[in-house]
């Protein structure tokens, strides 16, 4: 079948969207009323038509040219009657004199004027042809029906239209119109031209003909009234905002007549489009929204009839009403179209107003449950822990990160993160430790504390390819930082849809909660930290003290026990010290302590614990060590005090004696390893005193 005219008009055509199922509506209650369901069956059975009896009833609804023809000549052969089609026309009337499009014409004032816009009326019912008025005055009008290309005029779709064209008289309270068929395209003529004539005011009984017009109207009005009404119930009953839409979507369609009809909003800027139609294709419906809610209304073709959906609160989107090429719309359906978007908003206000107080809602629960969280917590890294295990419960993510800055490194270190591990894959391991490099986003930070928190993808510099290899497609980093001062970082990572992190309102907020209270915690948790450094170091090295040394020690022992490491202790005692804080002054002596702490530390693991136990006695736990990273630990420790240490003008040589004990070889507990490797250094001591006496 040709097509013609625009993508619109070739849309309609292809869908077969020519005839209104307000025709066939009418044509299904003949037959009904000639001969019960039975004839209704038989109707479809003769028209070969697979539509159900509720589609063909919902005035809605659309059909093609080729069905509609098909069921007037199955009517006639049903019900035996001569002029089924043009039967069917007048049976409009009784029919849709209460309708949206009957009201409609009674507003227009006049017959005259009526037939005047008979091809904007003519579009409500079908496409397949375009009517046009040539010639209208009192009491008269010569009415053309020219088929539209691919059409070709049916006998039954010219008695059809005869039947239609005799009823408009009958919603003003007059009797039908004479309708004269002086040219039909059915029988080779261009077109079909009719002559329509009406009493006018001098002849018709005129109180009788107002009482029956305004009998129309009030039918009318208690039909759009119940819709409306019907409309209002919906938005107080229905939880489920889609399914409001979607009546409200459906109703426009009845009060607006139209083959296609199509509702699409947002209930935010950035939210999803939800889009409900009537008469599109659904593979074309998100080409058609993108088009309705981007494009001017003033860019739009004339044949769509669009109305925005928006109230106090913000703008939603668009209602709109389509026709086919050369289709119009009056005025009053323009404002009934208002009246359901109007309707759309009103439901998506009410709905946003639910989903932002139960976002609230959610947010409060899970910030107070963070806040509970934080308030367990003690050390920096507790509350990092708990901070990192919460901020998923807060913000959609799939990885986060606790970094806290550290002063005597001058780098960031990682604290904690969660989670990392998926069904995908084994945990991604990243960076522990991040140094500002010059320019970069750490520098920034460092330099604006305060700043707003930073989105970054995977082409934003070098954190940016980091996190790129970690799989990650988008992250926003937060500082943690009260006014003046810059405690870390919170790394906060998604897999897979970076607008999850897109810096909206909606997100700004939740993390602006999230940091206000990580970062309170952890200016407490920083005061935990000193104090509790200051229980479990020494004062003047800044070493571990034996109190801690101890505890270090006892959960190595406990895990050696587990088969999980092994290693040793190294307990190491100063010779020839004591001249130095009796000869120099204990100043003198502490001084000598700290170089000896230092070189300690030097000589050893990051993983090993260095301990003062007191006076000048130190130790060294060696983690899951062998025997041969136990003596070049040894060695190292013999090595450096072959250096002199500075005291005042002079340069003195201290020895060292070292005793050691294996765990879990040597004892089965902390404080055996301690007597053993005691022992041992005192035999060392010992050993090296008598060949110094020996050499003398």
């Amino acid at each position: 079948m040709a097509t013609h005219g625009s993508p619109e008009a070739r849309s309609l055509s292809a869908q077969g969207k020519h005839f209104s199922c307000s025709m066939t509506a009418v044509l299904i209650a003949r037959v009904r009323a000639h001969g019960g369901d039975a004839a209704v069956a038989e109707l479809l059975r003769v028209a070969g038509s697979d539509r159900t009896v509720a589609h063909l009833s919902d005035i809605a609804n659309w059909i093609s040219f080729d069905e509609g023809v098909a069921l007037w000549r199955a009517g006639a052969q049903v019900t035996h009657h001569p002029h089924f089609a043009r039967a069917v026309g007048e049976d409009a009337a009784r029919y849709l004199n209460a309708s949206p499009v009957a009201n409609l014409l009674r507003q227009l004032g006049s017959l005259e004027i009526v037939y005047g816009q008979i091809a904007t009326t003519a579009s409500k019912y079908s496409t397949a042809t375009i009517l046009e008025a040539v010639d209208c005055g009192p009491g008269f009008a010569e009415i053309h029906a020219t088929p539209v290309q691919g059409f070709p005029r049916d006998a039954n779709h010219c008695e059809w239209t005869l039947g239609m064209l005799s009823q408009p008289a009958i919603l003003f309270g007059l009797p039908p119109a004479v309708v004269h068929h002086e040219r039909c395209a059915a029988v080779g003529a261009p077109r079909c031209e009719y002559r329509v004539t009406w009493l006018t005011g001098d002849d018709a009984e005129t109180p009788s003909a107002e009482l029956q017009g305004l009998h129309g109207q009030l039918a009318a009005m208690k039909l759009r009234l119940h819709s409306m009404f019907q409309t209002a119930s919906d938005l107080i009953g229905a939880g489920d905002v889609d399914e409001v839409l979607a009546r409200i979507a459906d109703r426009a369609a009845i009060e607006v007549r139209a083959p296609q009809h199509l509702l699409a909003v947002r209930m935010s800027p950035d939210g999803p489009l939800h889009c409900h139609h009537k008469g599109f294709d659904d593979s074309e419906v998100a080409g058609h929204a993108e088009r309705l809610l981007n494009e001017g209304v003033d860019s739009l073709p004339e044949s769509w009839l669009v109305v925005p959906v928006t109230s106090n609160r913000r703008d939603y989107g668009r209602l709109l009403a389509t026709c086919a090429d050369g289709g119009r719309f009056f005025e009053l359906e323009r404002e009934l179209l208002e009246v359901y978007a109007r309707y759309a908003a009103s439901a998506l206000d009410s709905a946003s107003a639910l989903i932002e107080a139960e976002r609230r809602y959610e947010q409060s629960s899970a910030l107070l449950q963070l806040a509970r969280a934080l308030a367990q917590a003690g050390t920096s890294a507790e509350i990092a822990r708990r901070l990192a295990d919460a901020v998923p419960t807060v913000v959609d993510c799939d990885r986060v990160a606790v970094y806290l800055w550290d002063e005597e490194r001058n780098e960031l270190v990682r604290a904690a993160h969660a989670p990392l591990d998926d069904a995908a894959g084994p945990v991604i391991s990243d960076r522990s430790s991040w140094a500002p490099e010059p320019g970069g986003t750490l520098e920034q930070f460092l330099r604006e504390p305060n700043r707003d928190p930073q989105f970054i993808g995977p082409d934003d510099g070098v954190v940016g390819q980091i996190l790129s290899g970690l799989g990650m497609v988008g992250t926003i980093m937060v500082p943690l930082a009260p006014p003046g001062r810059f405690l870390g970082l919170l790394s906060v990572s998604v897999r897979e849809r970076p607008e999850r992190l897109h810096l909206t309102t909606d997100l700004l907020d939740r993390v602006s909660g999230v940091v206000a209270q990580a970062t309170t915690a952890l200016q407490n948790g920083r005061l935990v930290d000193l104090i509790t450094h200051q229980a479990t170091h020494d004062q003047l090295t800044g070493l571990a003290n034996r109190l801690r040394f101890t505890t270090e020690l006892r959960e190595a022992v406990t895990r050696a026990g587990e088969g999980a490491e092994s290693g040793a202790l190294l307990y190491v005692d100063l010779d020839r010290f004591k001249p130095v804080n009796d000869d120099f002054g204990h100043e003198a002596g502490d001084a000598v302590l700290v170089a000896v702490a230092a070189r300690l530390r030097h000589c050893t693991r990051s993983a090993d614990v260095v301990a003062r136990l007191g006076g000048d006695e130190f130790a060294v736990l060696l983690r899951s060590a062998g025997p041969e990273e136990i003596e070049k630990v040894s060695q190292r420790i013999a090595a450096a005090f072959e250096e002199p240490f500075a005291v005042g003008d002079r340069r003195l040589i201290l020895g060292v004696s070292i005793g050691r004990s294996l765990y879990p070889l040597d004892a089965e507990g902390a404080d055996g390893l301690l007597r053993q490797a005691d022992a041992a250094m005192f035999a060392t001591k010992r050993a090296r005193q008598a060949a110094r006496l020996a050499a003398a």
